[in-house]
């Protein structure tokens, strides 16, 4: 091993919970964002954001039940 393998697996170690945590909670931000107009919330991103609905029907799935939600709220998804 070499010593920038070390420093990369050293890092990894240290800083890769923390780092995969908040691109977590970027992640289900996101995903909030992208559904707010269909939980009754008006946003200024729904024009940019319509065109993303089909491909992240999956992430919306993972969203609602790490919320703990066993089914979809949104009566016109069924990713379940």
């Amino acid at each position: 091993m070499n010593l920038k393998e070390i420093l990369s697996e050293f890092y990894r170690l240290k800083f890769g919970q923390e780092f995969a945590r908040e691109a977590q909670k970027l992640e289900e931000l996101f995903i909030f964002l992208l559904f707010t107009d269909f939980f009754g919330i008006s946003t200024p991103f729904k024009f940019y954001l319509i065109e993303l609905y089909p491909e992240l029907i999956e992430e919306f799935h993972k969203w609602h039940k790490r919320m703990g939600l066993e089914t979809s709220p949104l009566d016109w998804i069924r990713c379940c």
